[in-house]
C-alpha cells in the first residue's frame, strides 16, 4: 500500500513501540491518528507529527463502542489499523486479581478484534485497507509468570491467521507482528519478575533473545504494510519457532486452496 496521504490509526501510541510506529508512519507520508489513555502524551505527539489524537481507555469496552465511527466522522476513513495497545502481566496466575485478568484480556485481545470488526466494512467497501496486529514471541513460547499475557498474545496471533482466511481474495491486507524483547518500558516491567529474569538470563545465555530497538521494529512494520507482507518477526534466529507455530495454518491453507470466505 502506498502510505502517502493514507490515514493510519495506531493504538497504544503514547510511548514505546506505539510512539515509534507513529513516527515511522508519519515519515512515510501517512496521516497518523493516535489512540491511548495518556491524553497529554498523545496530543503532544500528534501536534509534532501533524496528526490527530484520541484519549481512550481501550480496556474499557464502553469506550471502544463506535470508536472507529467517531474517528472516521472527524477526519475521514481509516486506511490502516495498527492494534498495538497492550498491558503486560508478570505474575503467577494464582497471584493475580481477577479484575486484572479481565482487563488484560479486554485490552490485549477483545479490543483488537472489535476494532477490526468496526473498520473492516468500510475498508471492504472502499476496496483498500490493512490491519496490523502486534503480538509477541511469548504467544508462541511460554516463559514463567506470563501465562495471562502469553495467552492473549497467542489469541491475537491466531485471530490474525483467521483474518487472513476471512479476507482471502479481498484487497485488504493483514500483517502479524511477533517480536521478541523490545527495548521499551513495557519490557522493563515484564522483567521485574524474578521468574522472568531467570528465564531471560537462560535465553540470553543461549543467544535466543536479543533485544530490538522500537524504531527498528517500527520501520519493519511500515515496510511490511507498504509491501503487503503477512509477517514481521524478530529475532530472526527464532525463525524455527515461528515456522512451527505457523505450520498448522499453512497446512490448512494448502488443504483449502481455492476456498474463499466471500
Amino acid at each position: 500500500m502506498e502510505l502517502s496521504g493514507k490515514r493510519v490509526l495506531i493504538t497504544g501510541a503514547s510511548r514505546g513501540l506505539g510512539e515509534a510506529l507513529a513516527e515511522s508512519f508519519a515519515a512515510a507520508g501517512a496521516k497518523v491518528v493516535l489512540v491511548a489513555r495518556n491524553s497529554e502524551a498523545i496530543h503532544a505527539l500528534a501536534t509534532r507529527l501533524g496528526g490527530a489524537a484520541y484519549a481512550v481507555d481501550l480496556s474499557d469496552q464502553s469506550q471502544v463502542d463506535g470508536l472507529i465511527e467517531r474517528i472516521e466522522a472527524d477526519g475521514g476513513p481509516v486506511d490502516v489499523l495498527v492494534n498495538n495497545a497492550a498491558v503486560e502481566t508478570n505474575r503467577l496466575i494464582d497471584e493475580m486479581d481477577e479484575t486484572d485478568i479481565a482487563s488484560s484480556i479486554s485490552l490485549n485481545l477483545t479490543t483488537p478484534e472489535r476494532l477490526a470488526r468496526q473498520v473492516l466494512p468500510g475498508m471492504l467497501q472502499r476496496g483498500r485497507g490493512h490491519i496490523v496486529n502486534v503480538s509477541s514471541m511469548t504467544g508462541i513460547a511460554n516463559i514463567p509468570s506470563t501465562s495471562v499475557y502469553s495467552s492473549t498474545k497467542a489469541g491475537l496471533s491466531h485471530f490474525s491467521g483467521g483474518l487472513l482466511a476471512d479476507l482471502k481474495g479481498t484487497p485488504i491486507g493483514v500483517t502479524l507482528v511477533e517480536p521478541g524483547p523490545i527495548d521499551t518500558g513495557m519490557w522493563d516491567n515484564i522483567i521485574a519478575s524474578p521468574a522472568v529474569q531467570a528465564a531471560v538470563k537462560r535465553m540470553t545465555t543461549l543467544k535466543l533473545a536479543p533485544h530490538i530497538a522500537p524504531a527498528t521494529l517500527a520501520v519493519a512494520v511500515v515496510s511490511a504494510v507498504q509491501a503487503n507482507r503477512k509477517y514481521v518477526r524478530f529475532p530472526k534466529r527464532g525463525m524455527l519457532l515461528y515456522l512451527l507455530e505457523n505450520a498448522p495454518r499453512r497446512m490448512m491453507a494448502w488443504c483449502l486452496v481455492g476456498v474463499k470466505a466471500r
